[in-house]
């Protein structure tokens, strides 16, 4: 009998634990930081290209760096997305998968048509 009282109490402990945790409600965001020449220059007024690529998605953002070379989005749901990055005469690409908070990727362009700039013939 002291071993069903004993499981009992471990069991409603566990509940009581398992109960007491809050949701994660944070956002699904992106920080993304464009350079150029080795990570060394921020890549101002770049045009960054970010979208999910599957049919009937929302996720389609054309945006400008800013001055740091950064841009952020912030979604609702969990997305991994392509990005691509263009600033005359550089261009990469890239990819983030996007967790509960924020994702920092940092991309280092390279000149358009570079074979390790990580995009394909259709980007």
């Amino acid at each position: 009998m002291a071993g069903f009282y004993r499981s009992l109490l471990l069991l409603s402990a566990a509940l009581f634990l398992a109960g007491s945790c809050s949701q994660d409600d944070r956002d699904f965001a992106l920080d993304l930081y464009v350079t150029v020449e080795d990570g060394t220059i921020a890549a101002q007024n770049a045009l960054v290209h970010i979208y999910a690529p599957v049919d009937n998605t929302t996720v389609d953002y054309f945006l400008y760096t800013d001055e740091e070379g950064k841009v952020s989005i912030s979604l609702n749901n969990k997305a991994v997305v392509e990005v691509v990055a263009t600033k005359r005469p550089y261009k990469s690409c890239t990819y983030a998968e996007l967790e509960r908070g924020v994702k920092t990727v940092y991309l280092d362009m390279t000149i358009s048509g570079d074979p390790d700039s990580g995009c394909r013939d259709d980007q």
